[in-house]
């Protein structure tokens, strides 16, 4: 049973394992999304304006707002709050279609007067594409986000089959979830490979089942009557681990450690297969010697 599991954790990792690398990088840099929005458009369209501060203007006013001073922006599909949107401002973020060319326009709106703070394309921001490779891996809509499905359904069980693998037993949970001194070369590395996924097993597992759901929701009806009222959970529990600061940088943690898991698995696979090929080829050579 052992050997099963051993060939299905292996080729299941050796199948998608650069994908899955590349989904976790572009989700832990995505959790570092308000520095990365800040350094590509301004920390000044995203601030408040220096001043005294009065009452909220409403919705409509924002829009028209907008509007007037971006006539470029064509039409409009609603507008997020201070702080309520995937992008992270204090301004108001009315966003819309553009008049003369493909993409949504993002206009930036002081929340109490009005008065416009800038105005960008979002498809023109590199924190667009990182995005666009998050949910779809740069690829057709459809396909991409199938592709990533299925991505997340083998992470689930890469990750069960290498629980079992590594399940200490009645060894010391401490020892097995550890580095041990004095380890050196594959050793170290099966340690290094072993504690990245023990210790964030968990995390991960809700990491992943929650992506394969965000990314194909209309698919699991079955599972739940109206996918799209239970989206914000999902994407909670996707985003920060429904623990809010703590849980985010814990997901970012869980991002960084899927390229780890990969480059360690894809050296220790090859480091087997070395030994193997060479223990192979010395007795092919003592069985031809007379």
């Amino acid at each position: 049973m052992r050997e099963l599991w051993l060939r299905l954790h292996r080729w299941l990792a050796l199948s998608l394992g650069l994908l899955l690398a590349l989904l976790g990088l572009s989700g832990a840099l995505l959790e570092l999304k308000g520095p990365i929005l800040r350094w590509e458009v301004g920390a000044t369209m995203l601030q408040l304006a220096p001043g005294e501060h009065g009452t909220r203007l409403e919705q409509d006013a924002w829009i028209k707002a907008a509007s007037d001073a971006y006539p470029q922006l064509h039409k409009v599909f609603g507008a997020a709050p201070p702080r309520q949107g995937f992008l992270e401002s204090d301004n108001v973020i009315v966003f819309g279609a553009l008049k003369e060319r493909p993409g949504t326009g993002i206009a930036m709106i002081d929340p109490y007067n009005g008065a416009p703070r800038g105005f960008f394309v979002f498809e023109d921001l590199w924190l667009a594409k990182l995005v666009a490779l998050h949910r779809s891996l740069l690829l057709p809509q459809a396909l991409g986000s199938t592709l990533v499905l299925v991505c997340g359904l083998v992470l689930l069980g890469s990750l069960g089959s290498g629980l079992y693998l590594w399940w200490p037993g009645r060894r010391s949970w401490w020892k097995a979830a550890s580095l041990r001194p004095g380890s050196q070369g594959t050793r170290r590395l099966r340690e290094w490979h072993n504690l990245a996924a023990a210790w964030l097993c968990l995390p991960l597992l809700l990491i992943a089942a929650s992506g394969a759901w965000l990314a194909r929701p209309e698919l699991f009806g079955w599972l739940t009557a109206t996918p799209m009222a239970v989206k914000p959970l999902f994407s909670a529990a996707h985003g920060h681990l429904l623990l809010g600061t703590p849980g985010a940088w814990l997901a970012f943690l869980c991002g960084i450690s899927l390229p780890l898991l990969y480059i360690t698995g894809l050296l220790l696979w090859w480091r087997k297969r070395v030994a193997r090929r060479a223990v192979q080829s010395f007795k092919e050579t003592l069985h031809d010697t007379p």
